[in-house]
């Protein structure tokens, strides 16, 4: 009597995902693929899709390598298919997006961010009457006008590339800590890790215990793409509401960004978020010397353009730049913004001249006291 084999149970396929990119990071040019597999069968084979052509097999961990998606700005689709030894497959896809370089937000009522200072000190005391707005050379009526505790909605924008390994990055995330411990009931913080993709981003959240939680997950890591999540950023607080803010830590060294500065720079004109720039030197350094370097991408002259730019949106945005030489300077530095942005006037008003033909809008401030200096937005684009 032949006896009956035993039963084997039948392994499952192997479980993937992909790392990165991932669904909220536009791939351009060189993109990281990052790939785990979990399977309880050996690995043969991981094969990586991009739009449909195999781009390459991967034969052991880690799985990840460095592809070339090209420098145009569309959508892509990443495959990975993971094969064990018996031949079970694994699949995982994620579509990358395009950047979106022609949003255009109603900016009805203008919102300006008004600091106001007298020999270094701000000024607190002053009311509504003691300001004036003029737009394109019109006086305009103040509609509404706050002061002091206005909830606050920030994006903390942090570099984390290669270059701010170590001492660097975990001062960084001190400085951060320090913002996100400083903020009141009503406000609401994110926060965007990248480095040349997104390293890690939270969801807008007033539990900042939960957001420096997520701080210990990231480790330096790329080149940087500034112009490209400074985009990102902004196009994020566009959707959110009250007094929006973006704090950009950077040595503003862009290597990798498909966008120019000039399209993040018509994207800031058309915000209404101030812009903060916690901008890092070598110790020694002088701050007011753009730096000069060059890459695959652009020249020394292209990279000192996109460099003033930056400046330049910076200070357009009303926001400033804060320069620091030294890693534990950075936990004052945050702080000190933070501060700032607790003692400012918000003031509101409609335009009266608005023609909606994309022109740009010189704004002014004008109070009433001596001795006083005042730093708002210079402008608008009119959408």
């Amino acid at each position: 009597m032949a006896l009956a084999a035993p039963l084997v149970a039948a392994s499952e396929p192997p479980e993937v995902w992909i790392d990165s990119p991932t669904s909220l990071t536009p791939a351009i040019g060189e993109v990281e693929v990052v790939v785990s597999v979990v399977s309880e069968e050996q690995i043969a084979t991981v094969e990586i899709f991009v739009d449909g052509e195999s781009k390459g097999i991967l034969i052991r961990p880690p799985y990840r390598v460095r592809l070339d998606t090209g420098s145009e700005n569309e959508s892509h689709l990443f495959r990975v298919v993971a094969r064990t030894v018996s031949g079970l497959e694994g699949a995982r896809e994620v579509r990358t997006p395009a950047l979106q370089v022609d949003d255009a937000v109603d900016l009805e009522l203008q919102q300006l961010y008004v600091t106001v200072t007298s020999n270094g000190q701000r000024r607190l005391d002053l009311k509504r009457a003691d300001f004036r707005v003029v737009d394109d050379g019109d006086e305009q009526e103040i509609v509404t006008f706050e002061s002091g505790e206005v909830p606050l909605t920030a994006m903390l924008l942090l570099d984390c590339s290669l270059s701010m390994k170590g001492e660097r990055i975990e001062a960084a995330f001190a400085g951060v800590s320090e913002f996100l411990d400083g903020m009141a009931e009503l406000d609401r913080a994110m926060l965007l890790l990248f480095s040349d993709r997104v390293l890690h981003m939270t969801e807008f959240s007033d539990q900042k215990d939960l957001l420096a939680a997520s701080l210990g997950d990231v480790q330096a890591a790329g080149g940087t793409s500034l112009n490209d999540h400074l985009f990102l950023g902004l196009s994020k607080l566009d959707a959110e509401q009250g007094r929006r803010v973006l704090i950009v830590f950077s040595d503003g060294s862009d290597a990798h960004s498909a966008l120019p500065m000039e399209e993040v720079l018509h994207k800031a004109r058309t915000s209404q978020a101030l812009i903060y720039w916690v901008y890092l030197i070598e110790e020694g350094a002088d701050p007011g010397k753009v730096p000069q370097y060059l890459n695959a991408w652009r020249d020394i002259p292209a990279h000192e353009r996109e460099f003033r730019a930056l400046r330049r949106a910076v200070n357009e945005s009303g926001g400033r730049i804060k320069v620091v030489d030294s890693p534990d300077q950075l936990r004052t530095a945050f702080a000190e913004i933070l501060g700032e942005l607790r003692e400012q006037y918000v003031l509101g008003y409609y335009p009266s001249n608005s023609r909606n033909d994309g022109a740009w809008h010189n704004v002014r401030i004008r109070v009433r006291g001596e001795n006083l200096s005042i730093r708002t937005r210079d402008g608008y684009l009119d959408y």
